[in-house]
């Protein structure tokens, strides 16, 4: 399915304002990743305050800042939306519970992701 960009931002307004979970997943990667907001700014080219406003519903980031967070959080738009299960990685690897062990493995090393794979595969011997 393609979209346009002037559908992708009417679509992201309407998602931040009716159902306001982007602040409940800002919040929540945040906190997986172990960044401040200060730290979670100076990463994206914001301020603080910006996070503390997204974060407490104040205010929403722009669409632009919205990829930047998605990038920054190796998510899909989908995900950071609250929309797990239309995430295709989601349905390929099972229930929503597996997510932040994902992420967790994606902030690793290479060397630390080959590692955790090899004891995976003396598992399953």
């Amino acid at each position: 399915m393609s979209i346009n960009l002037s559908n992708f931002f009417v679509l992201c307004r309407k998602i931040i304002t009716e159902d306001n979970v982007l602040k409940l997943k800002i919040k929540e990667l945040r906190e997986e990743y172990r960044l401040t907001q200060k730290e979670l700014a100076d990463k994206i080219s914001n301020v603080q305050r910006n996070v503390s406003n997204w974060e407490n519903g104040t205010s929403e980031p722009d669409c632009e800042t919205i990829v930047k967070l998605a990038d920054l959080f190796d998510v899909s738009l989908d995900e950071l939306f609250g929309r797990d299960k239309y995430n295709k990685e989601d349905v390929s690897l099972g229930s929503e519970a597996t997510q932040p062990l994902l992420r967790t493995f994606r902030m690793l090393t290479a060397e630390q992701r080959a590692a955790i794979l090899d004891l995976i595969k003396a598992f399953k011997k």
